[in-house]
């Protein structure tokens, strides 16, 4: 473990090239537009594509290799250069006119869906079947590996949990990039091992990457989503931007009409308590109305230095009737119980950050940030039993609030020395005050409970990294980044906490790599990390499912801590991916009995310790009009706890496939899917799936993208899981509401030069406020 630390310096990883043009006439004047592509040349594949504005175009981060380059402008004859890259390259491109008279020109060049580096998913967003689709979170939920929750507030990676989500070198929130319109989108990386500087809960990244057009003054794009599940949903967005000179404003709002169905059942059994209940529950409609909106400046005081605000704000209002139906085998006492409770639930959102980066010459730069964040949930619920068709008794009235205020400050600074390399040093302020109170009157036996528990937590943290190059096929990245962690939990009404903590932990991270030619490479990487449970977890809001089972957070939860080691073998698109990680104190949702309510809890807890292996085989293909991406995953998950009885462990299998058509000019058929086996995890026994999915997509008159979406088409997403854990035997199915069929249109209105927009979220804890 340290000496892969300290060995990190010293050794191999993949290097990359930025490459960039200026396209001129004869008369040495710049060509407005036009097409540039790289194709590889050992297997001819299309690489990259980008467009020529007011003659020059780029391309960053190029994997060293061989290459052909080929330049097409309407009105010119085509350049075709082949040459090696092993260095940061700047062309000058003149062409000739074609004296030919041309009753058309077509170039047409889709780009890749999918291309793989080093083990990590780089998505092309400009593929149509992509930047057809309005919504952001719709592209993720097509990407192998990807999960993305019913509630679409919390995306995840199969092996690897809840990944950062970044924009460049800025973090931001999943409202931020659920806000972003798709046709700002270049690329979204989904990076395996990132590195120090993506703070210590980064076990995977999503890197956003954005365009920077070339035109001016006004761009407004208005989408609209017409959605068919079990019931309909309407998504409606409009995104704004206006440029003067150094000036850029940001503008964006989001209304979207929800009804959500839901539904869960299980039955689990309490020996020691002698008591059998067996429930399903129901949500036929939940009637959500979302407002999202956001506001940007960004101001570019010379070529490096800048200053940026940004708002980010999301109102939702929920109104929803749940319906449970239960039967509890109590002893020698058996009831049938029909539970109807109607709910008012609200959540706000807001959160303002400011920016400032100063270059201070000779390679050295300095950024500072602050961040405000709020967040405000209200839940009103009237409960009723009907018990052995007795009739429906009022039982409860609930009332509840949970509120969290969090700053956040920010200080990094880099060096970079004249060889190359590079010195990152940074530390980061975060605090959290959370507040959570119920008030519940009882009907069975009159009397009202109150429950007041506040919590607070701070986290301070340091980071150092150094990365650069050592020779032309050796570049490394090796950190430590140290944290301490305080946290506090108390009921009002005890007046000595019931939650303590003062942690400080250090997690190295290391990359090691050699590029074995310009097609093979071989990356190592070892990595600590950690993931703290969202605040809204670790609060005492509830949720009443019936007489003898309530959902709860879980003012105990502790931080999960994970070690991990891998190593990727890349041959040209094609790679070979394992890894070994532990985890210690991984959080799972279980029923648990407690003694003293004589009641059972679903609620997140504190399994012991979790281990297991990943390896993965990338082998993406592409004939003609058809592009194949394949992806399959042999994992093997031992989770164990000293209260829990621990089953078999089996090896077993994800798979995901995505198979593309270009059927005609400006359309492309897509039909896929993703599935898992059979999964036996030691504790967990969960069941298999298959997913099969459907795109078809078109472009009309340039400026209206037209997409038709077909979800779930089998209806297969129900996961079934069972587990002895604590006592408490369980049994049950989450029903997911996963077949849909979706129209979705986006229209652009103008455009608009972008000034390489810059701005970040400071609060690393901003993805656990929700």
């Amino acid at each position: 473990m340290i000496c892969c630390f300290f060995l990190g310096p010293f050794l191999y990883a993949q290097t990359f090239f930025s490459i960039s043009g200026t396209v001129v006439d004869t008369g040495n004047m710049p060509v407005s537009v036009g097409d540039v592509l790289i194709y590889d040349t050992e297997s001819d594949v299309l690489d990259s594509y980008t467009s020529v504005l007011d003659g020059k175009f780029l391309f960053n981060d190029v994997v060293a290799g061989n290459y052909r380059l080929v330049v097409s402008c309407l009105g010119f004859e085509d350049i075709k250069r082949t040459f090696q890259l092993d260095k940061n390259l700047a062309l000058t491109i003149r062409l000739k006119e074609n004296t030919t008279k041309l009753e058309g020109v077509e170039v047409t060049a889709s780009k890749r869906a999918f291309s793989f580096v080093n083990g990590n998913l780089k998505v092309n967003v400009e593929n149509p079947i992509f930047s057809a689709i309005p919504d952001p979170l719709g592209i993720l939920e097509k990407l192998p590996g990807l999960q993305v929750s019913s509630d679409r507030e919390s995306v995840s990676i199969i092996g690897k949990g809840s990944p950062l989500i970044y924009m460049g070198n800025q973090r931001i929130s999943i409202e931020e990039f659920s806000l972003l319109s798709v046709d700002d989108i270049v690329s979204i990386e989904i990076i395996k091992n990132p590195s120090v500087k993506y703070e210590a809960e980064g076990r995977s990244v999503l890197l956003i990457t954005r365009k920077n057009n070339q035109a001016r003054d006004l761009k407004l794009k208005l989408s609209e989503t017409a959605s068919v599940k079990q019931n309909f949903n309407n998504y409606f967005s409009i995104n704004g931007s206006y440029n003067r000179n150094k000036l850029t404003f940001k503008g964006n709002i989001a209304y979207n009409q929800l009804r959500a169905w839901e539904s869960n059942s299980f039955e689990f059994r309490i020996p020691q308590r002698d008591v059998l209940t067996d429930y399903l529950v129901l949500i036929p409609v939940n009637d959500r109305q979302q407002i999202n909106g956001g506001a940007g400046l960004f101001y570019q005081i010379n070529k490096e230095d800048y200053f940026s605000a940004n708002i980010n704000l999301r109102r939702q209002a929920d109104e929803f009737p749940i319906e449970t139906d239960t039967f509890i085998q109590d002893r020698d006492v058996a009831n049938a119980i029909r539970t109807e409770t109607s709910n008012e639930n609200s959540k706000d959102f807001f959160s303002g950050n400011l920016n400032y980066n100063k270059s201070l010459g000779g390679g050295t730069n300095l950024f500072m940030g602050a961040q405000y964040s709020n967040f405000v949930q209200k839940l009103n619920t009237d409960i009723f039993n009907n018990t052995n068709d007795s009739g429906f008794a009022r039982s409860q009235m609930r009332e509840q609030r949970y509120q969290i205020n969090a700053i956040a400050y920010r200080l990094d600074f880099e060096k970079v020395f004249k060889n190359g390399m590079k010195w990152e040093l940074g530390g980061n302020i975060n605090e959290a005050r959370a507040g959570a109170l119920t008030e519940i009157q009882n009907f069975d036996l009159p009397g009202i409970t109150e429950i007041d528990y506040d919590y607070t937590e701070n986290t301070y943290a340091t980071y150092t990294q150094l990365s650069g190059n050592l020779g032309k096929k050796i570049n490394y990245y090796t950190g430590i980044r140290i944290e301490n962690n305080q946290v506090k939990g108390e009921f009002e009404e005890q007046g000595s906490p019931v939650v303590e903590r003062n942690k400080t932990n250090l997690f190295p991270k290391a990359n090691i790599g050699f590029q074995i030619d310009s097609t093979k490479n071989i990356t190592l990487t070892y990595a600590e990390s950690i993931g703290r449970p969202s605040f809204s977890n670790t609060s005492s809001i509830t949720a009443f499912i019936n007489p003898f089972l309530e959902g709860s957070g879980n003012i105990n939860l502790k931080p999960t801590l994970t070690d991990e080691v891998s190593a990727n073998f890349q041959w040209k698109d094609k790679s070979i991916y394992i890894g070994y990680s532990k985890i210690r104190f991984p959080i799972y949702y279980t029923i648990r009995f407690d003694e003293g309510a004589d009641s059972a809890i679903l609620s997140p807890v504190n399994i012991a310790k979790e281990s297991g292996f990943d390896i993965s085989l990338t082998l993406p293909f592409t004939h003609k009009k058809w592009t194949s991406t394949n992806t399959i995953t042999l994992l093997a998950r031992k989770i164990e706890d000293t209260v829990a009885i621990i089953n078999d462990s089996d090896p077993y299998l994800y798979y995901y496939t995505d198979q593309q058509f270009e059927v005609a000019k400006d359309t492309i058929i897509s039909v896929g899917g993703w599935g898992l086996t059979q999964r036996r995890e030691g504790i967990f026994k969960r069941n298999a799936l298959f997913v099969l999915n459907a795109t078809i997509s078109k472009t009309l008159f340039e400026k209206l993208q037209c997409s038709l979406r077909f979800n779930d088409i089998t209806r297969a997403m129900n996961f079934e899981e069972s587990y002895n854990v604590g006592g408490v035997e369980a049994d049950g199915v989450y029903f997911a509401d996963g077949r849909e069929i979706a129209l979705s249109i986006k229209y652009t209105l103008g455009k608009i030069r972008e000034l390489d927009y810059k701005n970040k979220d400071i609060d690393e804890n901003l993805n656990r406020i929700r």
